[in-house]
């Protein structure tokens, strides 16, 4: 099966630096505070990175995926799996995000591809409108009834997911430290 990822590589780059550049920062701070208060206050900033470099993630994770029959849209929090039949068009609204139009009226927002200043003059949601439409126009698609309805699920993101497991996990255990070893 073939697929077709469309994302803004460009939020990849600039979100990896962010979370190295935080990673660093961080890294500095408890330091820092380590430094002068004891390791009791210092490792407070980890879980705060762990939670920043998890939205990061996130956001960075966003994209659309074609294949054959089906238009994933990846945001966030909530991925859209769409099947050809269902999609009745893609357009880019006056703001530069990027819809694709279902029946009854209803449109999937693509956070990969919201408005930005940057677009208007690079013209990225432009490209994946036409990228998309060529692909709808491509080859007609299957017709299975049970296969049309669009289905709605949680976003899965790994590398953001641990994240926000080890900041849950650290949080929790540096409080049962803290009120175990008393002030």
């Amino acid at each position: 099966m073939s697929q077709a990822v469309l994302r803004r590589r460009s939020w990849l780059v600039f979100f990896g630096i962010v979370i190295v550049g935080l990673g660093i920062g961080m890294l500095a701070a408890v330091c820092k505070v380590t430094s002068v208060n004891g390791f009791r206050t210092g490792w407070q900033g980890i879980p705060v990175y762990l939670a920043a470099a998890g939205i990061c993630g996130r956001i960075a994770n966003s994209k659309v995926i074609l294949r054959e029959d089906v238009l994933i849209v990846v945001n966030p929090l909530r991925s859209h799996i769409l099947p050809k039949m269902a999609i009745h068009g893609v357009s880019v609204a006056d703001d530069g995000t990027l819809e694709v139009r279902l029946s009854e009226d209803r449109s999937v927002a693509v956070f990969a591809f919201g408005g930005s200043l940057i677009d208007h003059f690079k013209g990225s949601s432009r490209e994946a409108e036409r990228k998309i439409g060529m692909w709808l126009d491509s080859a007609p698609a299957v017709s299975e009834p049970e296969a049309a309805a669009p289905q709605v699920r949680w976003t899965r993101c790994r590398s953001a997911d641990a994240s926000f497991v080890l900041c849950a996990v650290i949080a929790g255990a540096g409080a049962i430290w803290m009120a175990l070893s008393g002030s």
